[in-house]
C-alpha cells in the first residue's frame, strides 16, 4: 500500500516555493513591489487568492484575516483589489505546475496496457462582463444578452486524477488548435506512452497527422460524416487511408462500439495491438468521462466562474488558483484511495467505495492555507490526520453502470439541493 503522506510532502514543497524570495521577485510586476512592510505581504496575497471567497470579497477578506491574523488586521476590498495587481498570474500558474511536476516525479502511476491515458476536452467559462475582457476573449451572442466568455482546454490524466495542462483562450478559438498545442508540447516526467482520448469534436486529418508525427497515440470518437469516405466492412478495421487534405496516406484503425441498445459509435485510433479488443476500446472511451467529471468539480464545486475581481489579472489569478486547488484535491484522492479501498473491502459490501469529492473540497479549502503557511511539521501532520478522519467517514458508494433519467429541476431555483456552496 502506498504512503498516505504524499499530500504533506506536496504542501511542504509548496511552502518553500511561496516563501522563497526569488519566487516573490519573479512573481511581481516591478522589482520594488512588496519591498516595504505593509499590512498585507506578498504571501498574504498569495494565500488570500488561493483561499478565495464565494461570498462577497469583503466578507471573504474579513474571514481570511480573522483566521490567519487573529483578528488583528482589517483591510478593505478596494485596497486588496489594487494590491493584487502587483502580482503576475504566472505565480499561480507556477504553483499549479509545481504540483504536476512533483506528482509525476514521485507517485506510482496507474496505466492501461502499458499506456497512460489522458483526456482532452474544452469548455467555455463565463467571465465578468467588462470591456477589457470582452476585447481580449470575445462574447457569446447566440443566447440572450452578450456574455463575455473564454475557451479553456484541459489535458487530464484519467487514471491518476491530475490536470496536467490547461489553455485559456479567446471564446471563438479552436479546441483542436488547443489540443494540438498541448499534445505537441507534452513532456511529463516518467510518462513515455501517452494515449490522448478525445470526443467527436476533435477528429480532423490535420490533427491525426500531427499526433502521429509527434510519435503519440490517440483515440477519437468520430461523427459519421468523418467516416463517409472509408470502407468499414467489419466492427474492427485497420487500413491505410488517404485524407483529402493530406499528401500521403496514414495508417488508422476504426472500431465500432455499442454504447447502448440505441447508440452505436465509431472510434478512430492508431493503437494497433491485436490484444486490445473492441471491449477494451469501449472501456477506454468510457474512461474519458473522467474529464467531464473534473469539469463539473471545477465549475460547480470549486466555482471557477465565481471570480473575485473584474480585471484581467484578477481573473487569471483566480483561474490558475482554482486549477491548482483542483490538483490538490487529486493528490488527496490519490493518497486516500488505497486506505478507503482497504477499509471497505468486506465481501458483504454491495458496492466499492470512494472519496466524497464535495467533502474533500470542503476540507481542503478549510485547511489549505493553514497547512501552507505553517512551518510546523507536527501541525501539518495533525491537520492532515484530521482531514483523513473526516474523509474516511464520508465516503460514497460506486454504483457501476447506473443510468437514470435526469430529474427535472426548476430552472429558477437559485440554490438547488445538488449545488450547495462548499
Amino acid at each position: 500500500m502506498k504512503s498516505t503522506k504524499f499530500y504533506l510532502e506536496i504542501v511542504r514543497f509548496l511552502h518553500y516555493i511561496i516563501y522563497d524570495d526569488y519566487f516573490c521577485r519573479r512573481s511581481t510586476k516591478r522589482q520594488m513591489d512588496f519591498s516595504r512592510m505593509r499590512k498585507m505581504s506578498f504571501t498574504d496575497y498569495i494565500f488570500a487568492i488561493i483561499r478565495g471567497t464565494k461570498t462577497s470579497l469583503q466578507a471573504g477578506l474579513n474571514a481570511f484575516f480573522d483566521e490567519q491574523k487573529n483578528h488583528q488586521i482589517e483591510y478593505s476590498k478596494q485596497a486588496f483589489s489594487k494590491g493584487r495587481q502587483r502580482i503576475k498570474p504566472e505565480a499561480f500558474q507556477e504553483l499549479f505546475q509545481a504540483v504536476v511536476d512533483k506528482f509525476y516525479e514521485k507517485v506510482e502511476l496507474s496505466s492501461w496496457h502499458g499506456y497512460h491515458l489522458f483526456g482532452i476536452d474544452g469548455t467555455r467559462l463565463n467571465l465578468p462582463c467588462t470591456s477589457e475582457l470582452s476585447d481580449l476573449y470575445g462574447e457569446q451572442t447566440s443566447q440572450g444578452a452578450p456574455q463575455v466568455q473564454a475557451l479553456i482546454s484541459c489535458l487530464y490524466d484519467l487514471l491518476n486524477g491530475m490536470i496536467v495542462d490547461v489553455r485559456f483562450e479567446h471564446c471563438k478559438s479552436s479546441e483542436r488548435d488547443a489540443a494540438l498545442d498541448m499534445i505537441t508540447s507534452f513532456k511529463t516526467e516518467r510518462v513515455s506512452n501517452p494515449v490522448f482520448i478525445m470526443d467527436r469534436g476533435y477528429p480532423s486529418a490535420a490533427l491525426i497527422d500531427a499526433v502521429i508525427r509527434a510519435g503519440h497515440k490517440f483515440v477519437m470518437r468520430c461523427p459519421t460524416e468523418f467516416l463517409r469516405s472509408m470502407d468499414l466492412p467489419l466492427a474492427d478495421n485497420t487500413f491505410e487511408h488517404k485524407f483529402t487534405k493530406l499528401k500521403y496516406p496514414v495508417k488508422v484503425r476504426v472500431v465500432e462500439i455499442q454504447l447502448s441498445d440505441e447508440i452505436t459509435e465509431y472510434l478512430i485510433t492508431n493503437l494497433f495491438e491485436t490484444d486490445i479488443s473492441i471491449d477494451d476500446f469501449k472501456w477506454l472511451y468510457n474512461k474519458r468521462w473522467g474529464i467531464e467529471t473534473k469539469y463539473n468539480e471545477v465549475k460547480n464545486k470549486l466555482e471557477i466562474e465565481n471570480f473575485t475581481g473584474y480585471s484581467l489579472t484578477a481573473v487569471l489569478q483566480d483561474f490558475y488558483a482554482t486549477v491548482f486547488l483542483a490538483n490538490l484535491v487529486g493528490v488527496l484522492e490519490y493518497d486516500l484511495h488505497d486506505e478507503i479501498e482497504a477499509a471497505h473491502s468486506n465481501p458483504e459490501n454491495k458496492y466499492a467505495y470512494k472519496m466524497n469529492i464535495s467533502m474533500t473540497i470542503s476540507e481542503l479549502k478549510r485547511s489549505v492555507v493553514e497547512m501552507l503557511a505553517t512551518t510546523s511539521l507536527l501541525k501539518r501532520e495533525f491537520l492532515f490526520q484530521k482531514i483523513t478522519r473526516r474523509l474516511m467517514k464520508t465516503v460514497v458508494p460506486v454504483r457501476p453502470n447506473r443510468s437514470e433519467p435526469r430529474e427535472k429541476k426548476h430552472k429558477t431555483a437559485k440554490y438547488p439541493q445538488n449545488r450547495k456552496h462548499i
